[in-house]
């Protein structure tokens, strides 16, 4: 019994890591009774490599038989077992793509035109990567899987009111932290007339969504619910994933912490063309992209190169005490600050930080702790530290 219910919390964390957004691993095809396949995934799961996996999610609104069904969510995980590490990409509705015979589309047309199949082969054009499985829900399996949890605590960032009577959805939502129930946090997930950027930012909400629903998930609590969750997995999601699959990876995905879990949008450019709106990527910049977010450098690497980078922070915005908190900030994220000083005769309104080191990680890891910094490279390199931050007024 305590195997079975082991396996089962197990399921449960691998297909709410997907729920969030509009889809989820589940498992149609098997009774969490069955012992034999459990026993199977046992004696098979040391034999069999555990690679990297990538699941297409397809949040689809189903509501209307005259609608052509489009993806109204689409978003990638990404689940490497080897470094026990996530990323959580969306795809925006509007990204152009071409289609054989359809010419120029967006991509969410292509699961109405060939189905999930198609739409797994145009973001793996997208990505340079396979897309391995696909998993597909509609906005009533959404909602009654928040429900079966019990809902979900989130910081809703705004007032959202919005109606659209042809489309029947009404969203009306107040600002703040609280649990939303099922019909709400499809309102919330569905959002997007209210912001300045649209998708761009309601993909952004979805993503804190889905991390907000991986915590709930892993209250002990939520295993009294497990028989309504599978019943609703069951009902409402279609997916690709045999349940073996499921069980050889649920195993590493339970220990799998939300620190390890990264979130993006794929990069690109809003554009009207032909007063249409598309979401315009450049190849190259995707593949860069998609290097950087598959990284798997040791963190003990990375904190170890902190260690052997040599920084002075100096005052240039003329905040009293300003270098001295940001000096304590860094030490405490493992960098080693040998200097502490103020820049004299000049005021910076632009904090910088001047490179001097072939590290791109350290400088982006510095550009995140401090916000609002602009990297300059020094290549003369004609100092005796590593890098030099000049903290401007806008610290």
């Amino acid at each position: 019994m305590k195997k079975l219910i082991k396996i089962v919390s197990m399921l449960l964390l691998l297909s709410l890591l997907s729920v969030g957004v509009g889809g989820y691993i589940y498992l149609k095809s098997l009774n969490p009774l069955d012992v034999s396949l459990m026993n199977k995934n046992s004696e098979n799961k040391n034999s069999e490599a555990i690679q990297k996996i990538n699941i297409l999610v397809l949040g689809v609104d189903e509501t209307s038989p005259t609608d052509p069904r489009r993806s109204d969510t689409m978003i990638l995980l990404s689940y490497n077992p080897k470094t026990n590490k996530a990323y959580i990409l969306s795809i925006p509705r509007d990204t152009m793509i071409k289609l054989d015979k359809y010419g120029t589309q967006k991509i969410n047309a292509a699961y109405p035109i060939g189905g999930p199949q198609l739409a797994m082969d145009m973001v793996s054009q997208l990505i340079g990567e396979p897309v391995d499985y696909y998993v597909k829900i509609g906005y009533e399996g959404f909602k009654q899987l928040v429900d079966d949890l019990g809902g979900v605590e989130m910081n809703v960032p705004m007032d959202m009111n919005y109606d659209d009577n042809a489309g029947n959805l009404h969203i009306h939502l107040k600002k703040g932290v609280q649990l939303l129930d099922g019909e709400k946090a499809l309102q919330l997930v569905r959002f997007r007339h209210g912001y300045a950027e649209q998708d761009l930012e309601r993909v952004k909400v979805q993503r804190e969504f889905l991390l907000a629903m991986f915590q709930k998930a892993k209250d002990p609590s939520t295993l009294l619910k497990i028989h309504r969750i599978l019943k609703t997995i069951n009902q409402y999601v279609e997916t690709n994933i045999p349940p073996t699959t499921m069980l050889k990876y649920a195993d590493y995905l339970l220990k799998l912490d939300k620190d390890n879990i990264k979130t993006a949008t794929l990069p690109g450019t809003p554009q009207y063309i032909d007063g249409v709106a598309y979401y315009i990527t450049d190849p190259q910049k995707v593949l860069q992209f998609m290097d950087n977010l598959n990284d798997e450098r040791d963190d003990t690497a990375i904190a170890a190169n902190k260690k052997d980078i040599k920084i002075e922070v100096l005052n240039g915005g003329g905040i009293p005490g300003a270098a001295t908190k940001t000096a304590d900030l860094l030490k405490q994220q493992g960098y080693d600050v040998v200097k502490i000083g103020n820049v004299i005769g000049t005021t910076y309104n632009t904090t910088q930080i001047i490179n001097r080191t072939d590290d791109k990680k350290i400088v982006e890891d510095l550009k995140k702790i401090l916000k609002n910094a602009i990297v300059v490279e020094d290549t003369n390199g004609d100092s005796n530290v590593d890098i030099t931050i000049i903290l401007g007024k806008n610290i």
